[in-house]
């Protein structure tokens, strides 16, 4: 892990706990592991550069879309006898460290998209390459694309001299004539196909591409070695690309992760209703309404914090 990516993570883990003792203000266990998890010197940096950011914006005025949270009980939140509330504190951190982040481009990237942003490319070759939101993607040749960040769905002319590979981590996607979706979620890369066939392997320890059918998805975890091999009908493979999420029993925590790169701001999943599964169709590209939807059929609480910053609740 880059330094860069390193001081990133620290980041989120402290707006990670800064919702947790929001949400719990009376855990003394909580804030017994808060105060283990500051001891380490970068932990309380990336803490310490939150409580500087609260500092600069808690002179903005009020809105009419921030909830009314109560505030961190905790000195370093206190300046001049006035609590500073952690709604503020969010919306700039989130705004200085997610919301820019996703507006940069990659260096190393040729493509990239933005929040709600969904890119088709046309190659030399006839080959289209499709590219979800907050992706970016890079080519090294004219049949040679890596996936450097999110999802791209590819639609390939096929060419057996000169067969089409997509590189995603340590993970490659051969084409052996095909329209499939690669898709990079952690550290696992998931391969779906939806016409023809592709070959599904590892850069390194895995010399032989396991081919994939219409229909079939392989998520390779290349670091470990683990990989597992489902179905799922042609017709939802990259349903994105036409703006539809299509959830067929899958955890909510998973739709409104699904979400999140359609969604402007920071989309945050809270409470252990998350683990309860979902059947439906919503429009990715109408981000509201499907939290909406999603809460009048689950009875989820959604609280907005400035325009950037949005929560939702699962009892």
């Amino acid at each position: 892990m880059s330094k860069d990516e390193g001081e990133t993570c620290h980041q989120r883990e402290a707006l990670e706990w800064m919702i947790r003792l929001q949400e719990r203000p009376d855990d003394a266990a909580l804030y017994d592991r808060f105060r283990l998890w500051r001891q380490t010197p970068a932990h309380d940096a990336a803490w310490s550069q939150l409580d500087h950011v609260s500092a600069l914006i808690r002179q903005l005025p009020s809105s009419g879309d921030v909830a009314a949270l109560p505030a961190v009980p905790d000195r370093r939140w206190r300046r001049a006898g006035r609590t500073i509330l952690v709604p503020f504190a969010l919306a700039a951190s989130l705004t200085a460290l997610f919301i820019g982040r996703d507006l940069l481009p990659i260096p190393a990237a040729a493509t990239t998209t933005r929040t709600g942003e969904v890119r088709t490319l046309t190659l030399a070759d006839g080959s289209r390459v499709t590219l979800a939101p907050r992706s970016a993607m890079t080519f090294d040749g004219a049949r040679h694309a890596r996936l450097l960040r999110g999802s791209a769905y590819f639609q390939v002319r096929h060419d057996d001299d000169h067969p089409f590979r997509v590189v995603a981590g340590d993970a490659v996607a051969t084409d052996l004539g095909t329209a499939f979706e690669v898709a990079m979620e952690g550290g696992t890369t998931h391969i779906a196909v939806r016409e023809g066939a592709v070959g599904a392997s590892c850069a390194r320890g895995w010399k032989d591409p396991l081919p994939l059918r219409p229909g079939q998805t392989d998520d390779l975890d290349c670091a470990s070695g683990a990989r597992h091999r489902s179905e799922t009908p042609p017709s939802r493979v990259a349903a994105w690309a036409t703006g539809r999420l299509i959830m067929i029993d899958r955890p909510l925590a998973a739709a409104i992760a699904a979400l999140r790169p359609w969604h402007k701001g920071w989309l945050i999943a809270r409470g252990p209703g998350m683990a309860r599964h979902v059947t439906g169709v919503y429009d990715l590209r109408h981000s509201d309404r499907a939290l909406a939807a999603m809460r009048q059929a689950h009875g989820l609480s959604i609280t907005r914090i400035t325009p950037w910053i949005t929560i939702v609740h699962a009892d």
